[in-house]
């Protein structure tokens, strides 16, 4: 039983009644589960851009590949959360908890594999034909029989992983019907809270820690470290990138993406490790229905903590992805530079923008009952009148992490515009003759002025 009533309804009522307390722990579990879907969209269609992009490089295609199982594991992370599912449903879905352990351990073993095309040694060129399409199947299947022997000798997900509550409440200060995935003992006979009354009925799902849990996040975390390390000491050792002819653009955007990425990763093990100290690991009793922990301070924190850490991952996965994408295709697609810092400076607006209308009426809606709407036009009026040095604040950060960079073709016509223009004026019969040479070229009319620009405002 765990009828919701109309999904679009449901959906409503959940968002419609967010507050920035416990209460909103439901709208907050969707908003990270669709966020990761979304982001998980976003990186296997940059993925599949690399893939198309034409490139023969194998160290493209690698990055491709990482990217592809990123997106999968961010849409995957917490999909669970992604809609009130039935106990039955939630039975299959569980099981991509599973899938991202092998996956997450296969990307540990491709990010690490990826050193291999900055070390000039036999061995390292072995390693890289690993990232062959005939090969590539050998990283998920070491993955999959490295967690087959705790799988088993744990006795199966629940032990590995952990077990999943799936609550249901109808109405307020009622009895909820509770169940286990696996059927571990619940241990107790859920209770409905009054402070969740507005988006009943409604389905809470949470997981709980097994005992592979921590050593798993561990293993696929640490060796990324040393990644990261090795990237930022190539970065700064310069003799060693000329003299083997590597790109130092792209290993600082490399290096920028790793350490981001690492960062996330290392923060997210250390608040895990601190959180289960704090308050043990995560079991079926401590959910918020539980009548013995409901008002428990710690369940709190993890009930609210939990899918924060979630989308700290999935925020990073997409850093990591538009980084990634702007290191290998700069030089190669046309205008993939200026396409990444736009949809970065925009992304970034929208997210201040959203934000700062929750808070800010969440924070009216508090001082004054009914006063939400006014907390959204303080802010949202100021947010308008200064959109332009917001907006060129995002674009110097975005520019600062992918700087202008052209492909071949670009830099021709950027050399042709720069004789044409020489006097500071171009004829009708030069900017024909600028026209047909940036259609020859495959520059598209927008890209062609976003050049001229550039060579403009260098003179000026």
């Amino acid at each position: 039983m765990s009828d919701v009533g109309p999904s679009l309804d449901y959906y409503l009522r959940v968002f419609g009644n967010f507050e920035f307390s416990v209460s909103g722990i439901f709208a907050l579990n969707h908003a990270v589960a669709i966020l990761g879907a979304i982001t998980g969209l976003f990186l296997i269609g940059l993925a599949i851009f690399i893939f198309r992009s034409g490139s023969k490089d194998l160290k493209n295609q690698a990055i491709g590949m990482i990217l592809l199982i990123e997106g999968f594991m961010a849409a995957t992370l917490a999909f669970y959360w992604i809609y009130p599912f039935s106990l039955g449903t939630l039975q299959t879905v569980v099981w991509l908890r599973a899938v991202s352990g092998i996956t997450g351990l296969t990307r540990m073993m491709m990010m690490v594999a990826l050193v291999s095309f900055f070390i000039e040694s036999e061995r390292a060129k072995r390693i890289r034909r690993v990232f062959q399409w005939k090969r590539i199947w050998i990283l998920p299947v070491v993955s999959f029989l490295a967690l087959l022997f705790p799988f088993i000798s744990l006795g199966g997900l629940p032990g590995t992983l952990g077990d999943m509550v799936h609550i249901y409440c109808a109405e307020p200060l009622a009895q909820g019907v509770g169940n286990t995935v696996f059927g571990t003992d619940l241990g107790y006979t859920p209770v409905c809270p009054e402070a969740f009354a507005s988006v009943y009925p409604t389905v809470y799902i949470s997981g709980s820690s097994g005992a592979a849990l921590l050593p798993m996040v561990l293993i696929t975390t640490l060796p990324l470290v040393f990644v990261a390390a090795f990237m930022v000491r190539l970065s700064r050792d310069s003799v060693r990138v000329n003299a083997n002819g590597y790109n130092l653009e792209e290993i600082k955007a490399l290096r920028t993406g790793f350490v981001v990425k690492v960062t996330f990763m290392l923060g997210g093990f250390i608040t895990l490790i601190g959180l289960s100290i704090a308050f043990g690991l995560t079991s079926p009793e401590m959910t918020l229905f539980n009548p013995e922990t409901t008002n428990d301070r710690g369940v709190k924190i993890l009930a609210i903590g939990g899918p924060l850490m979630l989308l700290c991952h999935i925020l990073s996965a997409l850093f990591e992805g538009t980084i990634f994408t702007y290191a290998i295709l700069k030089h190669e697609v046309m205008g993939i530079d200026e396409r990444l810092r736009k949809g970065f400076t925009a992304a970034a607006f929208t997210g201040l923008g959203t934000l700062s209308f929750l808070i800010a009426s969440e924070a009216m809606e508090t001082a004054i009952p009914g006063g939400g709407l006014i907390g959204g036009l303080i802010v949202g009026v100021p947010l308008i009148a200064l959109r332009r040095p917001i907006l060129r604040t995002f674009s110097s950060l975005s520019t600062a992490l992918m700087p202008e960079a052209h492909t071949m073709q670009e830099l021709q016509y950027l050399e042709v515009f720069a004789a044409a223009n020489a006097d500071g004026n171009i004829t009708s019969k030069e900017r024909t003759m600028l026209d047909l040479q940036a259609k020859a070229f495959g520059i598209n009319a927008g890209r062609q002025h976003h050049l001229e620009s550039l060579v403009s405002d260098e003179e000026a």
